[in-house]
């Protein structure tokens, strides 16, 4: 398994409600993805931010040890 098929994977969790994970940059130690919400009717209902980032966490851990970082962009937080 790869970090591509980790992230395939999450998004057959957050399809349903309409969302999809993209990569929208990566290294050998480090992982940027963005949730994109534009088709969904429900962004309440997609898998909270904390818990993806959980779930990316522990697999990506498992396939590429190497990759320690890992950042997501989520729509649903006020911009900084």
């Amino acid at each position: 398994m790869s970090v591509d098929a980790v992230v395939e994977e999450l998004n057959e969790i957050v399809k349903p409600d309409g969302a999809v994970l993209r990569v929208r940059a990566s290294s050998p130690t480090a992982l940027h993805l963005e949730l994109d919400l534009s088709e969904s009717s429900c962004p309440e209902c997609v898998v909270p931010k904390e818990l993806i980032l959980d779930i990316l966490r522990s697999r990506v851990a498992l396939v590429d040890p190497d990759v320690r970082t890992i950042e997501l962009d989520d729509p649903r937080e006020p911009a900084a």
